[in-house]
């Protein structure tokens, strides 16, 4: 049985304290070949996780416990500072160095959009937590536009980092309070890993369920895959595997080729929304087959085929073809326009990864080593893995420089407002020069109001209302304004801010990510349709003591469905009006579908792709025929957002949407004049109390 150690990601030996090894199995490097090929034939032409990934979370626990354990046996210490050393001279220049051309890859093929985006995932996973980042934007209402990142295949180098720190003090402590207390070493260790496996599974099940988004990127929800290999690794000890003998040949056969088959189509029939949970559990009974058919039949059954030039080869590349093959497929997806690759072009990614990969094996995990650098001393390593991360710190440096530097220029030139008049080219048929539109697009997707994001918004999860206040004081003030509803009500605060400093209004906001005002979601069943409805209701009371003169709230829906709809905000509107108030209920703006600055970044500001005909939003009369009751007065501004026929993505020189529905703050506030008429309109035609 090998006891080679694998290292915090696919197909690279991890540290180990040094102790005789039994005969080294062929067939572990053939099963990272195989685990890389699936991950690559899944990620390429099918857009689908394979479980491949979850392949290398047990084996690093096998064999980093196996490393362990056999110390032990030997009744050595289990050697921390030189198992570091070791950890960090084989997994970091590799994954570093390729994470440094990322950045590179980023300026010269990524849009401009993304820039911000992925420069902080790269950051992020150069130091290690960008498992907990990536988990961090699939819960963020603001990042759910995101577009892929080129380090997210790093998600797992973080989480199997993460487990290379813990891994050894678990592993140390279980031992010491063996020998202290006298109860047998392998057993207890054996009994902690069962717990161990035992809670991260049931958090993992609890968690897939709760919150898959975040589930998948939890180290706490991996760890039990880790545990599974450190089980194996105990049960395939030297000392105590003399039981894989007595496996019949027939059944080692057929657990090899079972396993495999489990590996190569677990991809087909899961899907990443059943991970960590019960789908993990695939892949990882399917690599514990293939290894104890290994142990009791080296060579045979489906070793044969792991032990094939082709995959053994692959099983050599394995660490650098991972690391390759995502940012190759991200370009390569984001040049074409493509979900997933064409047969001729996923080859041309495969290829262009394997060179790339071939060539990072041999620099880096060959001849690096070779010339001794970071080589000799635990010092002289932990120097090495901090001169990786700080090239790739320094390139991030360097293209956030660029960055700002672009910023400052742009923001110059739109100081002009006859350049940049935003909403009023529409409205007064404006000649507009020409010059570079506002916000860049390296800006857009952060445009919005920073309140939005901070201590003024109720996340999509939260029941209890949060109250902003702006403008003049409300005791001050000529008129008390609510704005109440979800991210499309908020959008418009720039425009409100404009017309209360011109009017002395005190604005007062209630706002929830995702959350219409419609009565009855409660009965919808979802978590985040009761946290609305229960929002709803407590916005609704807390108006009724506040008792504004105008609540500013939706009047129709356009989301990503072909047209507007209107849903039946009757019974909420009347409960608005019985507390005293008017109601202004303005028309949705058009939601284009698809991320608008990255459309023009790689097809430009007026090409067609990035504009939408007017009627794919709108049925032009229908907002005009909508019954409303009697004190709730409906605005239209699409005249001011979109032309007569097309809604365009940059108007007066303004770019209007930051993401693929929200407009950005620049544009909101041109739309300050007219959103003022039409509130300073129904405010004056309501009944004095």
């Amino acid at each position: 049985m090998s006891a080679t150690a694998t290292s915090a990601a696919p197909g690279r030996d991890a540290a180990d304290a040094p102790a005789p090894r039994p005969p080294r199995l062929r067939e572990i490097d053939g099963l990272r070949g195989l685990a890389i090929a699936v991950i690559a034939v899944y990620h390429i032409w099918f857009d689908r996780v394979s479980g491949g990934v979850d392949i290398f979370l047990l084996m690093s626990g096998f064999f980093i416990t196996a490393g362990f354990l056999r110390s032990a046996d030997a009744g050595r210490g289990l050697g921390h500072l030189k198992y570091a050393a070791r950890i960090v001279r084989r997994i970091f220049p590799p994954a570093l160095i390729v994470a440094a051309a990322t950045v590179l890859m980023v300026f010269l093929w990524l849009p401009r959009a993304t820039w911000n985006q992925q420069l902080g995932d790269i950051a992020a996973s150069a130091l290690y937590y960008g498992n907990w980042n990536l988990a961090a934007h699939s819960v963020d209402y603001l990042s759910s536009n995101n577009g892929a990142s080129i380090v997210q295949h790093y998600w797992s180098l973080g989480v199997q980092t993460q487990f290379y720190v813990l891994w050894p003090v678990l592993i140390g402590l279980v031992l010491w309070t063996a020998r202290r207390t006298g109860l047998p070493p392998m057993r207890t260790v054996a009994a902690v890993l069962a717990l161990v496996l035992a809670a991260s599974f049931a958090f993992a099940l609890w968690e897939t369920a709760a919150d898959q988004a975040f589930a998948y990127f939890d180290t706490r929800a991996r760890i039990w895959q880790f545990a599974a290999g450190g089980l194996l690794a105990l049960a395939l000890r030297p000392a105590t595997r003399a039981w894989t003998a007595r496996i019949p040949g027939p059944l080692a056969a057929a657990l090899g080729w079972s396993g495999v088959a489990v590996l190569v189509l677990a991809g087909a029939f899961l899907d990443s929304t059943q991970f960590p949970g019960w789908a993990a559990l695939a892949p990882v009974a399917g690599v514990c087959a293939v290894i104890l058919a290994a142990t009791a039949a080296p060579g045979t059954g489906a070793g044969r085929l792991l032990n094939t030039w082709p995959l053994q080869r692959l099983g050599t590349l394995s660490y650098t073809l991972y690391l390759w093959h995502w940012p190759i497929l991200v370009c390569y997806l984001t040049a074409t326009g493509r979900d997933t690759a064409t047969l001729r072009g996923g080859l041309a990614v495969l290829a262009a990864a394997t060179a790339l990969a071939a060539l990072t094996h041999w620099a880096v995990e060959i001849r690096l080593p070779a010339t001794g650098l970071g080589q000799r001393t635990a010092p002289g390593a932990f120097a090495l893995g901090a001169a990786c991360i700080a090239l790739v710190l320094a390139a991030c440096a360097s293209m956030t420089w660029y960055i700002a530097h672009e910023r400052a220029r742009l923001a110059a030139a739109a100081t002009d407002p006859a350049a940049y008049p935003g909403a009023a080219a529409l409205a007064e048929d404006l000649d507009v020069p020409e010059a570079d539109f506002a916000p860049s697009t390296l800006d857009a997707a952060q445009d919005y109001d920073p309140a939005l994001s901070g201590d003024c918004n109720v996340t999509m999860e939260g029941y209890d209302p949060i109250r902003c206040d702006f403008g003049t004081s409300e005791d001050e003030a000529a008129a008390t304004v609510v704005m109440y509803g979800g991210s499309k009500i908020w959008q418009w605060l720039p425009a409100v801010l404009e017309a209360a400093e011109s009017q002395r209004w005190h604005v007062i906001a209630y706002t929830k990510n995702a959350c219409i005002i419609e009565t009855g979601q409660e009965d919808l069943g979802e978590e985040r349709y009761r946290s609305c409805a229960a929002w709803n209701n407590a916005v609704v009371a807390e108006i009724a003591d506040i008792r504004p003169d105008l609540v500013f709230t939706y009047g129709s829906r356009v989301g990503y469905e072909a047209y507007e709809t209107f849903p039946d905000y009757t019974d909420r509107y009347e409960q608005l009006l019985a507390t005293g108030t008017a109601v202004a209920a303005i028309r949705d703006t058009p939601s284009p579908r698809f991320d608008i600055p990255m459309c023009v970044d790689l097809h430009g500001r007026d090409a067609p792709e990035c504009t939408v005909d007017r009627d794919a939003y709108y049925d032009e009369g229908a907002f005009d025929a909508l019954a409303v009751p009697a004190g709730v007065h409906k605005i239209d501004l699409t005249d001011y957002l979109c032309g007569p026929e097309a809604c365009s993505p940059v108007v007066g020189n303004i770019l209007v949407y930051r993401d693929d529905a929200h407009m950005t703050n620049t544009y909101a506030a041109t739309l300050g004049p007219y959103l003022e008429a039409e509130l300073a309109a129904v405010l004056a035609a309501a009944p004095a109390e």
